[in-house]
């Protein structure tokens, strides 16, 4: 609970930043693909949905390198998400391109094995991948707050580690996806707030809940020390 009452106190007190970069972040995927379906030329749909995936991994890069600043308890401006759009684009790219592979890949093994095997294995063999495509869906919860946070930007690195916070506190994990999702329905379903603080929402509690947890278990300082420690 903790965490969750810190990001919304963050978000409070950089609203107007926030607001800016997630302005920035929401219009430079969505304005493309908007303006093509809008004119309803087919040929250009798919080089549209491309550039507009490809233009949401990178500016999201930059949203939790902002987000990671103000985790550690201190302000940023707009130059520090051109920054990390700058230092992480092309890693944002290969992430984007690994989560289409592997939610694919799981996709194709909840269709073949229903077709193949006619008993009540199937209930178990897909509840396996169901429950691989969740786990995988909470790691990128903490995968950007820890690529960031690292001395050295490994994605591999950042997968592994965020697989292990998960292991670590499988039960803390469980309520930040919860108020993740919770944070997400209601901005959404209110749409002003997805429209400008949805993404820095999303980011600054990953980056709370990352940092923390790192700080319980002993691998990290305090992200936000108190004065005179």
């Amino acid at each position: 609970m903790s965490v969750f009452w810190q990001t919304l106190k963050d978000v409070w007190e950089e609203l107007y930043s926030i607001g800016m970069v997630n302005l920035v972040w929401l219009f430079a995927w969505a304005l493309p693909a908007g303006i093509v379906l809008g004119t309803g030329i087919e040929v250009l749909i798919i080089p549209a949905i491309i550039l507009s995936v490809g233009l949401f991994t990178v500016t999201t890069s930059g949203v939790y390198y902002v987000a990671n600043r103000v985790a550690h308890g201190k302000t940023f401006h707009f130059v520090d998400f051109v920054d990390g759009i700058k230092k992480l684009w092309w890693r944002s790219l290969i992430w984007g391109v690994v989560n289409i592979i592997v939610v694919y890949m799981i996709y194709l093994n909840l269709q073949f094995y229903p077709q193949m095997i006619k008993s009540n294995w199937v209930i178990l063999i897909g509840g396996f991948w169901v429950s691989v495509l969740v786990f995988w869906t909470v790691m990128q919860i903490y995968f950007w707050p820890l690529l960031v946070e690292q001395e050295e930007t490994k994605m591999l690195l950042a997968w592994r580690n965020a697989a292990y916070l998960i292991l670590v506190n499988p039960f803390y994990a469980f309520f930040v996806t919860s108020f993740a999702v919770l944070l997400l329905a209601i901005s959404v379903g209110t749409t002003l707030p997805f429209v400008f603080i949805g993404m820095g929402v999303q980011a600054l509690l990953g980056s709370n809940a990352a940092l923390t947890l790192l700080y319980k278990v002993g691998v990290t300082e305090d992200p936000r020390p108190k004065p005179g420690q």
